[in-house]
């Protein structure tokens, strides 16, 4: 083994030695910094255990219950009649209207072409006058054999009367007016075109009895009845109370369909303000309502082939399913009629 001996204190040699032990720490020192240095420890990424997700939980509780027939519809007049002429194959000569006028009643709306309708009208005035005369000539000269010559010229003049009514009738025809004050809906007849006759070209209704009138489906049809309570929806205008006042009627086979006979007719206790003709609106019929009924969400109520059946929470963390008997229904909730108590808890789906 080797030793070394450090002696500094007197001696001749002291600096010497003093140089030595510095080249000592400086020789340790350089080594240490060789050595590798110490690393500090990986920092892992926290592992979070994922949640299970828990499905809702919903109380059992009394609540009023209303089960509705919704239903579109839009405003629509109680007086409104179809336009159309009575006489066949004639081109229209003039359009004196478009959608949207307000008109008079007995005002000229359009009129046809009437050919020589007038001048055989005038004819026939002429003939008329001349066979009247000659009837009142042949009565002042009548006398015995002559009845039956008399009665020819009678008959004669009837056949001309008639004949120069039925003329002025085809006259009229040929002319459209309003039928009553209103505003023309629609009208789709224009210059040029033929019309025929009883042919639908255009629309009038009357814009001071306005209704609502809605469409259901036939499945809700057969749960409204008159007298029902309803709520009308009219766009911004807001929500109406109003009650069925007329289901769909049969307009007859054959017949010229009125649009309001295949819509249930609501009766609202105040008109909606800024609505008009044609106006969209939505309504719901109450058809059934419950004042103290054990209901559910809908979202908690199960079924399987005919078995209705609930998922229920015990205080204790438990669940059970218990089949239930189903009374009302309506959009959101459900009536139990058995099965359940108040104040039970029910899980979602």
């Amino acid at each position: 083994m080797l030793f070394t001996k450090w002696s500094t204190a007197g001696s001749p040699r002291g600096k010497p030695a003093r140089l030595a032990l510095a080249a000592l720490c400086l020789t340790l020192a350089s080594g240490c910094a060789l050595l590798p240095q110490e690393q500090e420890p990986e920092q892992l990424p926290q592992i979070r255990t994922p949640k299970i997700s828990q499905k809702p939980e919903y109380p059992v509780k009394r609540a009023a219950l209303e089960v509705k027939a919704s239903g579109s519809g839009k405003l629509l007049s109680e007086r409104e009649e179809n336009l159309y002429f009575t006489e066949d194959n004639r081109r229209i000569a003039g359009v004196y209207v478009k959608a949207g006028d307000q008109v008079k009643k007995g005002q000229l709306l359009a009129e046809l072409d009437t050919d020589d309708t007038e001048g055989q009208i005038r004819r026939k005035e002429i003939e008329l006058e001349k066979a009247g005369l000659d009837l009142k000539e042949a009565m002042r000269q009548a006398g015995e054999g002559q009845d039956t010559a008399l009665r020819k010229q009678q008959l004669d003049y009837e056949l001309l009367r008639e004949e120069l009514a039925e003329l002025r009738r085809s006259l009229e025809g040929t002319k459209l007016t309003a039928p009553y004050d209103g505003t023309v809906v629609s009208f789709t007849a224009e210059k040029g075109d033929v019309a025929q006759a009883y042919e639908k070209i255009g629309q009038i209704a009357d814009m001071k009895a306005l209704v609502v009138a809605v469409s259901f489906s036939s499945t809700d049809l057969e749960d409204i009845a008159p007298g029902m309570e309803a709520v009308v929806s009219v766009n911004a205008a807001g929500d109406y109370r109003g009650k069925v006042r007329r289901l769909p009627i049969d307009s007859g086979e054959g017949g010229e369909e009125n649009p309001l006979d295949s819509r249930v007719l609501i009766d609202l206790e105040e008109q909606p303000e800024g609505a008009g003709y044609g106006t969209p609106l939505t309504a719901a019929v109450i058809v059934e309502r419950r004042a103290d009924a054990l209901t559910i969400p809908l979202a908690a109520l199960r079924k399987q082939n005919d078995r209705y059946y609930v998922v229920v929470a015990g205080a204790d963390g438990t669940k059970g399913e218990v089949d239930v008997e189903v009374g009302a229904v309506s959009s959101t909730e459900a009536e139990i009629i058995s099965g359940l108590q108040e104040g039970q808890k029910v899980v979602g789906k």
